[in-house]
C-alpha cells in the first residue's frame, strides 16, 4: 500500500475540476476492483451517482469525490453539492442528499481514501473528514 501511495499523483497537479474529478473516478474504480467487486460506469453523467458497484451480488449506487481543501484544523473538507453544470443546471446548486446513493467514496489531495455509507451522512453542503469520520478510511 506504501508504494501505491508514492505512486499517487496529487490532485493538486490536476489542470481544473473536471481533470481532478477523472482522477477521484479512476481511484474510486481501482479501490472496489481491488476488492474484488464488479464495477459498472453509467453511460452518462447525468445521474446523482457516478458508479453502480456489485458487492456480493447487492448493487451499491456510489458518488465519487475529490478535496484538495484542508480547513484551519488541518481536517479535509469536501464539497458535497453540485454548482452549476451536471444534474444541477445552469446557475443552479444541487444540495447533497443520502437518499439517492448508497455510499460516498473520497479522495483526498494525500490520496487517502473514504468508503461512507450514505445513512450516516446529514450534511448537504460539505462534509469536514475529522474523527467522526476516520472509521470510513480505507
Amino acid at each position: 500500500m506504501e508504494k501505491l501511495r508514492n505512486n499517487f499523483v496529487s490532485i493538486l497537479n490536476q489542470k481544473n475540476t473536471r481533470k481532478q474529478g477523472d482522477v477521484g473516478l479512476g481511484s474510486a474504480i481501482s479501490y472496489f476492483c481491488r476488492m474484488g467487486y464488479v464495477v459498472s460506469i453509467p453511460l452518462t453523467d447525468n445521474q446523482d451517482y457516478d458508479l453502480i458497484v456489485d458487492i456480493n451480488g447487492v448493487l451499491k449506487k456510489v458518488q465519487v469525490k475529490t478535496t484538495r481543501y484542508k480547513k484551519p484544523s488541518g481536517n479535509f473538507c469536501v464539497n458535497l453539492k453540485v454548482n452549476g453544470g451536471n444534474m444541477s443546471g445552469k446557475g443552479k446548486t444541487k444540495l447533497f442528499d443520502n437518499n439517492l446513493v448508497d455510499m460516498l467514496y473520497v479522495l483526498t489531495d494525500c490520496g487517502d481514501e473514504y468508503l461512507i455509507p450514505s445513512a450516516v451522512i446529514f450534511q448537504k453542503n460539505s462534509l469536514s473528514l475529522n474523527e467522526d469520520f476516520i472509521m470510513y478510511k480505507v
